[in-house]
């Protein structure tokens, strides 16, 4: 694409929240149908809604607030649809979308970091992959899309006690046209975890997808959760590494590598290939936010951006 043709991608169309329906609103990460997160096997079923005021689409909490047919667009020009104030254009809903999506009932999600579609997916379907930091804070919305009264907030709504994050992986309806899907399943690759054991690690950030489809992240939390530096990752998800494949006497299906370990307390963020894929830039963020740290010259902290080459075999 042209420079022109990358800026002009927003210039029309239209905008949609991607609502995980039957997810857990006490834990985000989790099914209200099994009490278990999301897999493969056993996936949630989201919907994509119009976030307009001309939406014809049915709002995610029109039965939870009494009229099953309520659109996205009625329910947006409501001046008290939900407790929340009415928005009249488009351009009114485009500069408060987290409160327009609480308005019409979108499932609030654990802190998404990073979104990357990738059409070359080891699966052998297209995938959009999603990073969820983490989230231990109280929710707006009740399971059913309803704003919690003001005045019981802080004693009724759940705190969600997410602190080392996930990624999941959404599958449109129609994967070789996902534009036109209305629909996709969605589940957890990956789940964080607090321990300090090869293959521990937590809060992920940034996303990069290699040319051959390999998934890669980094994190931002390692350090407060587990007391080990934060750091950049390869995420095993070749279905030919699966226990029980042949030739595979360890699986590593699932399973996050660490390629690079940072400085004390930094965030691995903007990782990037080059064309070849020999090498990787990513900048090394707040190097001694909470923890002394001399990163890079061995005198104050600063922030920098590395390269990563790997040598040839």
């Amino acid at each position: 694409m042209t420079r022109a043709a990358i800026r002009a991608l927003l210039d029309e169309g239209k905008l949609y929240a991607a609502h995980m329906a039957g997810l857990d609103n006490t834990t985000g990460n989790t099914l209200v149908a099994t009490h278990a997160a999301p897999t493969e096997a056993a996936p949630g079923t989201g919907q994509w809604i119009e976030l307009s005021v001309d939406s014809a689409d049915i709002a995610p909490n029109a039965v939870a607030l009494g009229d099953p047919a309520k659109t996205v667009g009625d329910a947006l020009r409501d001046v008290s649809w939900n407790r929340i104030g009415g928005f009249q254009t488009d351009y009114d809903v485009w500069r408060a979308l987290f409160t327009v999506s609480n308005k019409v009932g979108i499932m609030e999600l654990n802190r998404p970091e990073d979104i990357e579609w990738n059409p070359r997916d080891p699966s052998g379907t297209p995938r959009l992959y999603v990073a969820f930091t983490n989230h231990t804070g109280q929710t707006a919305l009740d399971q059913g899309g309803a704003v919690f009264d003001p005045a019981t907030h802080a004693t009724q709504s759940p705190k969600r006690t997410d602190a080392v994050g996930s990624i999941f992986a959404l599958e449109e309806s129609d994967p070789a046209n996902p534009g036109a899907s209305t629909e996709f399943l969605y589940f957890e690759v990956w789940h964080g975890s607090k321990g300090q054991g090869d293959f521990d690690a937590s809060c992920p950030d940034n996303l990069l997808l290699d040319r051959d489809g390999g998934v890669w992240f980094g994190t931002d939390g390692n350090f407060g959760v587990a007391s080990h530096a934060d750091a950049f990752y390869y995420l095993d998800l070749d279905p030919a590494h699966r226990a029980g494949q042949p030739g595979v006497t360890q699986p590593s299906f699932g399973k996050a590598f660490r390629v690079v370990g940072l400085p004390s307390d930094a965030e691995a963020t903007g990782p990037s290939f080059t064309p070849d894929m020999g090498t990787i830039f990513m900048s090394v963020q707040h190097p001694g936010e909470n923890a002394y740290s001399t990163w890079p010259k061995g005198d104050a902290s600063l922030s920098s951006v590395i390269a990563v080459t790997f040598l040839p075999e």
